[in-house]
């Protein structure tokens, strides 16, 4: 390697700082995004999973339940906007990401018990779709600043 090529890697290397693995609030943040969209991902497809195999649902009521999940985005992502820009973003992030899992997670709890309805099913993706609204918002805003 000649001289110049070294100047130019060490230059590289003191400009770099810290890695981004080494950063508490990059580890939170990308640790608790990667577990909230790999949950996110998994209930697209366990929902009407859920629907079909344990309820026998037709396929009107699967196509009713897709369309429950992302029916809050069309609906609610305007005025999300406008609340989102009162409050505090991370906490809405927060408060979301709970409401998430607390609402995702009665689908199992209720099929545990036998009680699991299409009803339910269709609260939960809609309750689930609202917090995404309001966590996606939230979320884009904090990026762009």
């Amino acid at each position: 390697m000649t001289e110049v090529a070294k100047d130019l890697q060490d230059d590289r290397a003191q400009s770099a700082g810290p890695s981004l693995w080494r950063q508490r609030d990059f580890m939170l943040l990308w640790s608790g995004q990667t577990v909230s969209e790999m949950g996110s991902a998994v209930t697209q497809v366990a929902l009407p999973l859920v629907a079909v195999v344990a309820l026998k649902a037709s396929p009107f009521e699967v196509g009713l339940l897709t369309a429950a999940t992302t029916a809050a985005f069309a609906l609610i992502a305007l005025p999300a906007g406008a609340l989102v820009d009162r409050g505090s973003r991370r906490s809405i992030m927060m408060l979301c990401n709970i409401l998430r899992l607390l609402i995702i997670g009665s689908v199992p709890l209720a099929a545990a018990l036998g009680a699991v309805t299409m009803a339910q099913l269709y609260v939960v993706a809609v309750a689930a779709g609202v917090c995404t609204v309001f966590f996606d918002v939230a979320y884009r805003v904090m990026c762009r600043r």
